[in-house]
């Protein structure tokens, strides 16, 4: 026979916490979320608190990786920006075609992989 371990309030309020992100993810309509909330609260051992959540992507599973990784686009404007001052010092005059590679490679990798800041 295996034991059933008791759960509190601490893993009841973080499985709600969880419940409320996949809800706010669109996951979850809302009352599919207080139907599980009420289960969620409801839960005396941890396998009832386990199955409110069976069907719903874990925080521990890797999330999707983008099919188009960034490149190292730090490399990649210092490479342009040394070709473009080792041709102007060549040729005698302004060499711009780099300056404009690495410029377009760092919008793309700006739009590709925009920087989530936090919010205060």
């Amino acid at each position: 026979m295996s034991a059933r371990l008791r759960i509190g309030d601490r893993e009841r309020t973080a499985t709600a916490e969880r419940l409320t992100a996949h809800a706010a993810d669109g996951r979850l309509s809302v009352e599919e979320l207080e139907s599980r909330l009420e289960r969620a609260h409801g839960a005396v051992y941890d396998d009832e608190l386990r199955a409110v959540e069976v069907d719903l992507p874990s925080a521990a599973r890797p999330a999707r990786r983008d099919p188009w990784p960034a490149p190292p686009f730090v490399a990649l404007l210092l490479l342009g920006a040394i070709a473009a001052v080792a041709l102007t010092a060549v040729v005698g005059h302004p060499f711009f075609p780099p300056l404009v590679a690495a410029f377009v490679l760092w919008r793309f990798a700006a739009f590709r992989h925009p920087i989530r800041r936090s919010r205060p």
